[in-house]
């Protein structure tokens, strides 16, 4: 038995290529944030509260925009912990919202749906935006937790989403699958047995990798 919660986009926002034509045009649509910096932290930090006051969760799974914003939560606290002083778990320069999550990790596993380039946080709280894409020298991965990176090799939405998102992951750890549903999620055939596949195997490792540290 699994249990999800559902976490709505507060900004309102024009509907994506398609939806109107499932939806139609009456039924507003909603982002995370908007084009800006501001908004962008707002909602990594609104993350990080929601996973606070209502977790435990044993995993997170986003699509598009909400695998960026759970990826650059992620990011951001492995960041902050290996320059934490003495692993002493508190590190200043990290958004009080997010401290209270450095002694341990808002998810156990991840899985990123077509996502896209995470954020940079400290260059969200100086009021810019820029994006991960790859690792620095002598980084062998941020995302450390189990992880599926699921995208599509014909997304014509947003062309290369995924490959460089999965790039920042522990390889030892990273399911990857690659479909051809365009920037969507496979419902049926090889592709969404494949997804499965690599989410249930994902899951059991979060579950070891638990096990193993008690």
């Amino acid at each position: 038995m699994h249990e999800f919660d559902f976490i709505d986009g507060a900004v309102l926002w024009p509907p994506a290529r398609g939806i109107s034509d499932v939806f139609g045009e009456q039924v507003d649509c909603y982002s995370y944030f908007d084009e800006s910096a501001a908004s962008i932290l707002r909602a990594v930090e609104d993350l990080a509260v929601y996973a606070r006051t209502n977790g435990p969760f044993d995993g997170v799974i986003g699509f598009s925009q909400g695998a960026v914003l759970a990826a650059t939560l992620l990011i951001a606290l492995a960041n902050a912990n290996d320059t934490a002083p003495n692993n002493s778990n508190s590190n200043s320069d990290l958004p009080l919202a997010l401290r209270p999550l450095l002694a341990e990790p808002p998810f156990r596993f991840a899985v990123f749906l077509c996502g896209g380039d995470p954020f940079d946080l400290a260059a969200l709280q100086e009021g810019e935006i820029r994006l991960l894409r790859e690792l620095p020298p002598g980084h062998s991965a941020w995302i450390r937790i189990p992880v599926v990176n699921c995208w599509a090799s014909n997304d014509e939405d947003y062309p290369g989403m995924g490959p460089s998102l999965s790039a920042l992951c522990d390889s030892g750890v990273n399911e990857q699958v690659v479909h051809a549903v365009g920037h969507g999620v496979p419902t049926e055939g090889e592709d969404l047995h494949r997804l499965v596949t690599a989410v249930r195997a994902t899951m059991e490792r979060a579950q070891h990798c638990e096990l193993a540290q008690t």
